[in-house]
């Protein structure tokens, strides 16, 4: 193996054993060394790699964050209300389930507002979501709803029995209810 391709596998084993860490204890009780100490690693390994637990998170959350950024721009091109919802929520509500672990980590937790880029590329994306879904003024109804809808880690934690595709099709009908589309 590559000198490249080993660093690329560490960095990738940090990102998945913070992930799992992060959604079995918090992000603010997880520290780079229990992320270290869970690889049997040093801490300098990790620092290596990620400066910082927020570079970390900042990683696991980009990938999100750039599908979002391309399904929006996607539903630009769709015509019709209810169609742009339709594809909005269906891929929203199909990352949410593939990252089901990061789930607590949702828009109101602290270390995702804490993180001023994250919280930004969050934000932004949602004034762009709101702007295909309801036009370039929303009213406060349509803004909560959309808030509701994009929030859904508390939905997630309660409902752990569901196989993905359970939880895919409980999460798309009660966002389309709650958009009212």
């Amino acid at each position: 193996m590559t000198r490249a391709a080993q660093a690329e596998r560490t960095r990738a084993t940090i990102l998945v054993t913070a992930r799992k860490l992060f959604a079995a204890h918090g992000y603010d009780a997880t520290s780079l060394q229990t992320i270290a100490d869970e690889m049997d690693v040093t801490k300098a390994n990790v620092y290596y790699y990620f400066r910082t637990k927020s570079a970390i998170l900042e990683a696991l959350l980009d990938n999100s964050i750039a599908f979002f950024e391309t399904m929006l721009d996607e539903t630009a091109k769709i015509r019709g209300k209810r169609a742009r919802a339709e594809h909005v929520v269906a891929g929203f509500v199909d990352q949410v389930v593939a990252n089901r672990a990061l789930s607590p980590l949702g828009q109101t937790d602290p270390s995702v507002r804490r993180n001023e880029r994250i919280n930004a590329e969050l934000a932004r994306l949602a004034e762009k979501a709101m702007q295909l879904l309801f036009g370039d003024e929303p009213t406060d109804d349509q803004r909560a709803a959309w808030f509701l809808t994009s929030d859904v880690g508390p939905v997630i934690a309660a409902f752990p029995h569901l196989t993905d595709d359970e939880l895919r099709e409980v999460l798309r009908r009660l966002c389309l209810r709650v958009l009212r589309v």
